[in-house]
């Protein structure tokens, strides 16, 4: 019960992720984020697509097409694990933060 109550209040809306990011600014476990996830979505797109070109061109300016395609194609896995883990340490901050907000409260009072 208490995961689905979990669920129904974590809506991500455009709006809540602009306050957060005005509230906390960009640290760099959110651009670690950005930056891994994104990076993740594009890195493999880049690498099939130089991938398929070295089928039919052997070089092209000076450049390994086989080999930059290939290592993009295996950065994929850890960027997004990374892009992963920084968004589990924001959570865990959060978490954390309003775990503990409560009991400043009291303690004041």
């Amino acid at each position: 019960m208490r995961s689905e109550l979990a669920l129904q209040n974590t809506q991500l809306t455009p709006e809540i992720v602009a306050t957060v990011l005005k509230v906390h600014g960009w640290t760099w476990k959110s651009c670690g984020a950005a930056a891994g996830l994104i990076g993740g979505m594009i890195a493999p797109l880049l690498g099939l697509g130089l991938t398929a070109l070295a089928w039919f061109v052997t070089r092209w300016h000076g450049v390994p097409l086989k080999k930059t395609g290939a290592i993009l194609l295996f950065l994929t896995l850890p960027l997004l694990i990374f892009g992963a883990h920084c968004l589990d340490l924001i959570d865990h901050e959060n978490n954390h933060s309003s775990v503990h907000a409560p009991e400043r409260h009291a303690s004041r009072s």
